[in-house]
């Protein structure tokens, strides 16, 4: 079986874990468009520095909480990244923030699912927080978070790389 992740490049839509064997899925590294949507790029699932981001982004996630909660007229962009399910696939995608119980999140899909299609745009999901693939938020116009959003830029050309900061409405230090 082969599992990737597909990360999209701006304006962080989504990053999909899907499960499958078609032979037609890309490789590591590809991008591809869609229609209305932030074109995606392909990470291998077993990425050491995909799974360190997610790691960094787990351990760290009392910092955004605390942001969200206390945010300041200097701080936009809230989203978190979870996971959703169909039973045959799985993605990891970028939501606004809603609310907190306990230890769950909820937020609303910020962008079409890619391969999961039991879920729209501005659908409610919720994910243990413990669970939580990245995090990220602006403050005085520079990312906070976005750890899996670094990992896939890192991997860019510098000219790709280019291109894409120009479709950020925030810098990456």
């Amino acid at each position: 079986m082969r599992v990737s992740f597909i990360c999209a490049l701006p304006l962080l839509a989504l990053c999909a874990l899907s499960a499958g064997c078609d032979n037609q899925q890309p490789r590591s590294g590809e991008m591809v468009e869609r229609e209305g949507e932030p074109a995606i790029t392909y990470v291998e699932a077993d990425d050491p520095k995909m799974l360190a981001a997610i790691d960094k982004a787990r351990e760290t996630f009392a910092e955004f909480k605390t942001a969200f909660e206390k945010a300041g007229p200097d701080q936009s962009y809230f989203s978190v990244k979870l996971l959703i399910e169909d039973g045959e696939h799985q993605e990891h995608v970028w939501t606004t923030p809603v609310r907190f119980e306990a230890d769950e999140y909820y937020g609303t899909l910020d962008n079409e699912p890619y391969q999961i299609k039991k879920y729209v745009v501005g659908d409610e999901v919720h994910s243990p927080v413990d669970q939580i693939s990245d995090w990220m938020y602006v403050a005085d116009g520079k990312l906070v978070g976005g750890y899996t959003l670094r990992v896939v830029r890192d991997s860019l050309s510098k000219e790709q790389q280019e291109a894409f900061d120009l479709n950020l409405p925030f810098k990456i230090e």
